[in-house]
């Protein structure tokens, strides 16, 4: 095998073809799936928001059963990678094609399985896993960008796809999405080699002197933290951190009802704008703001946890009440808040990590963590469509924006009442 001291190396065809995955694939399935709502609801399903919200929940359940219980994640390390995407861009693909002939919501259910099975591994396992393998140095920030795509994308597709919607029809778009997903996305997935020595290659970044170093001073490292029998013999701490996270996880799916919270307004509240537009440019803006909040928050993570929380919480609440209220008062309001929101929707990758770190260390992190995410995956799955039958059975939705906001403020005790519990927890060294 070669380092590959000069030249285009590989590992950056691995990392353009899984951006580009993570920008349309990916990105079309949840950062540009939103502005779909209202129209899907008109027609399969009477209005029912909450029924429309239901494939979504649909698509949360299938990960979780594919990461969680069928573990998939280990298709990489026994199958070629490029075989294994290919068959995940083809499930996510195939499922636009169904939402696009769709005659009823029963279809979307069915859909909402294969973009479930393809996103298990895209959306979790393709950009860390990959980049890990190909790049030894900058890897946090490679993977930063990579999953960045699809906050790129639900900013530039959202009023893309309104605009087809309002032209056309939701499954003319539907239709587009599943086009763009398979033409460019089947190329990709086919280009990303498993490892760099399918191909004769180090890793980006690759020193082999350095490595050797780093494998010396790992021999006398010392890893210290709370184990995970501690974590789970002594739950208090982990069962409050991991309702924290899970607050967080199932107060952002409120990201997928903010066009059509817009959409319901009678035009006059908003100025006489088009409120499909407006929907469309708020999905975009809490994109926007999704990206700015990874940035600071991963920022603020170094300097204190505990402030990246209280920011985090305090943007979701402020943003969300900006869009609730703000919107009828002036529609830049609601951008603001929908920024602002974004910040709230970054800080589930960025700052939850972050807080399960700083309450058990190092030492079984991976493993007490994943206790944690499996937590967030079954909240995220019921949030899209607990808040669509909110707003069904109340006729508005405000009684779904309030209780929202009152469960971010709930979670201000879960986060710190979980940090102080772990500091009591009994610490080991390895």
């Amino acid at each position: 095998m070669t380092e590959q001291k000069s030249g285009f190396h590989y590992g950056w065809v691995v990392f353009i073809a899984s951006c580009l995955i993570m920008l349309f694939p990916c990105c079309f399935t949840f950062n540009a799936a939103s502005v779909f709502y209202t129209s899907v609801a008109a027609e399969l399903t009477g209005g029912s928001s909450a029924a429309v919200g239901m494939y979504m929940t649909i698509v949360y359940l299938s990960m979780f059963v594919c990461l969680c219980i069928l573990q998939v994640g280990r298709l990489f390390d026994k199958l070629n990678a490029r075989w294994v995407l290919t068959a995940c861009v083809a499930c996510i693909g195939v499922a636009f094609v169904i939402m696009a002939q769709a005659t009823t919501i029963i279809l979307f259910y069915v859909a909402g399985v294969l973009l479930g099975v393809g996103n298990s591994i895209i959306l979790y396992l393709l950009v860390p896993v990959m980049f890990g393998r190909w790049f030894k140095r900058n890897v946090s920030t490679l993977v930063g960008i990579g999953m960045a795509m699809t906050g790129i994308g639900g900013m530039a597709f959202s009023p893309i796809a309104t605009s087809i919607i309002t032209s056309s029809s939701y499954h003319t778009a539907y239709m587009v999405y599943a086009a763009i997903t398979l033409v460019v996305g089947i190329p990709c997935a086919l280009l990303i080699a498993s490892r760099p020595e399918d191909k004769g290659l180090m890793p980006v970044g690759y020193d082999a002197a350095a490595e050797a170093a780093a494998a010396d001073a790992a021999k006398s490292a010392v890893v210290e933290g709370v184990t995970v029998g501690t974590a789970l013999k002594q739950p208090v701490a982990l069962i409050l951190i991991a309702v924290y996270a899970a607050c967080v996880n199932f107060g952002l799916t409120m990201n997928f009802y903010l066009p059509s919270y817009v959409k319901s307004l009678d035009p006059t509240l908003i100025g006489g704008a088009d409120p499909m537009m407006v929907g469309a440019t708020l999905s975009s803006v809490v994109m926007f703001g999704s990206l700015i909040g990874k940035v600071v928050l991963g920022w603020t993570n170094d300097k204190s946890v505990q402030g990246s929380v209280i920011f985090g919480l305090l943007s979701g609440i402020v943003g969300l009440a900006l869009v609730l209220w703000g919107v009828r008062a002036n529609i830049y309001l609601a951008y603001v808040g929908g920024a602002l929101f974004g910040v709230f929707f970054a800080s589930a990758t960025t700052t939850t990590p972050a807080i399960a770190r700083l309450a058990f260390g190092n030492l079984d992190y991976s493993k007490i963590y994943a206790y944690i995410t499996g937590v967030c995956a079954l909240f995220a799955a019921f949030g899209s469509t607990i808040w669509g039958v909110i707003k069904d059975v109340t006729g508005s939705f405000t009684g779904a924006y309030l209780t929202d906001i009152t469960i971010m403020i709930i979670a201000f005790v879960f986060a710190f009442g979980g940090l102080a519990v772990a500091k009591k927890l009994p610490r080991e060294k390895r």
